[in-house]
């Protein structure tokens, strides 16, 4: 029966195996039956086949249809979330090559007022401008001139070992301190040159100067033009990107269309297994039959092949089952034959044990009266000896 039963699963495997190509036959059959109806403008051959089932040819090239606008809309709606992100991803990338301008822009407008202060408030033929920063420049000259000359007597001190230790402490303090002076009479130059760009200087006697004068115009010129674009593009990114917050997360989004696409093709998938399964039914057969290519032809002999190997496998399976259940039948007659047989033969060891026991019982009863027997006869002598007893008296 073990051997049975290991067969009836090896048939029921191969069955599940059969039914799966069956399903991926049907839904191949049903896709192609579709698309080359489709591709001969001939849908109408399905949509006017109406009925009362959920399968009817009809229904589903409706149910297929709905799905894929589903599909249609989802992926239109997704590839406007990425126009959407891509416009985005632009904008941000404008921003960060106009910033990069911007910063290029300012270093040499840096370095350019930077050399036209130095100029400047070196020529003595603009004293009438930079007669307010004599001052502050006279303090920062000092200032980096005894620096320098103090550093210069600490680095060429002579003494002992701790006094040249003591001297080179300082002046390494003393040239930190005159980095940062020279730092402060640049930016100082610097801001003289940015104002002066600013000045109305009229006629300028000096080539170089005017030169440095009409570039730095020129280059702020560009920094305002530049400066109001990454405005605008900065405002542009907001509204953008605001825009885009307002319909909701962009990455749940697409996630989102994305499983539904995935679930309406699978639910095409079903339609098409749904409509090849209905089409091979004697009910839509010989309609469609006509509208068969050589592969609509092709796969419904597979298909009927596959079908004719499920019904032999079946019959096969109810002959298994059968044969099974008649099995487990003569093994339960078998073991109700073996209870019956112990029972009988507990039957028959209680019979004998019966006979014995009634054997002793007539034993006994025997020996009873025989004891009964000897007792009368001793109660007779008795009664004889003492009726002599007395008449001698």
């Amino acid at each position: 029966m073990e051997d049975k039963k290991k067969y009836l699963r090896e048939l029921e495997a191969r069955k599940n195996n059969t039914l799966e190509m069956l399903d991926s036959l049907h839904e191949r059959l049903g896709a192609s039956l579709f698309s080359s109806l489709e591709a001969k403008e001939e849908a109408s051959a399905i949509t006017g086949l109406s009925s009362e089932k959920d399968d009817s040819p009809s229904s589903l090239y409706e149910e297929k249809t709905r799905l894929v606008n589903e599909i249609t809309d989802s992926e239109e709606s997704i590839r406007e979330i990425e126009a959407d992100l891509h416009h985005l991803g632009e904008i941000e990338a404008i921003i960060s090559r106009k910033e990069q301008e911007k910063n290029e822009k300012n270093r040499e407008i840096s370095h350019l007022c930077l050399d036209l202060g130095r100029l400047i408030l070196s020529n003595p033929g603009f004293e009438n401008f930079t007669s307010d920063f004599e001052q502050e420049m006279n303090e920062l000259s000092l200032k980096i001139d005894f620096q320098q000359k103090k550093i210069e007597e600490l680095d060429n001190s002579e003494g002992s070992f701790f006094t040249r230790l003591t001297n080179s402490v300082k002046s390494i303090v003393t040239k930190a301190q005159l980095t940062k002076s020279e730092a402060a009479l640049d930016k100082f130059c610097r801001s003289v040159g940015e104002r002066f760009l600013l000045h109305d200087a009229g006629l300028i006697d000096n080539d170089e100067i005017a030169d440095l004068r009409e570039r730095g115009k020129e280059l702020r010129e560009k920094q305002n033009v530049l400066n109001e674009e990454h405005a605008k593009l900065k405002t542009e990114r907001r509204d953008t990107a605001e825009a885009i917050d307002r319909k909701g997360n962009p990455a749940r989004r697409i996630s989102e269309f994305e499983i539904l696409i995935k679930k309406a093709r699978e639910e095409i998938n079903r339609v098409h297994r749904r409509f090849g399964s209905s089409i091979c039914k004697s009910e839509w057969q010989d309609y469609f039959l006509k509208y068969f290519t050589e592969t609509e032809h092709d796969l419904a002999d597979k298909i009927a092949a596959l079908e004719e190997s499920i019904n032999i496998t079946d019959s096969q399976i109810s002959t298994t089952k059968i044969e099974i259940a008649i099995d487990i039948e003569k093994a339960e007659i078998a073991k109700l034959k073996i209870m019956v047989k112990d029972k009988q033969q507990r039957i028959t060891d209680a019979q004998d044990a019966i006979i014995k026991m009634e054997e002793q019982i007539a034993d006994a009863e025997g020996r009873i009266i025989e004891l009964s027997g000897k007792n009368n006869n001793t109660k007779t002598t008795e009664k004889s000896k003492n009726g002599k007893n007395s008449k001698a008296k």
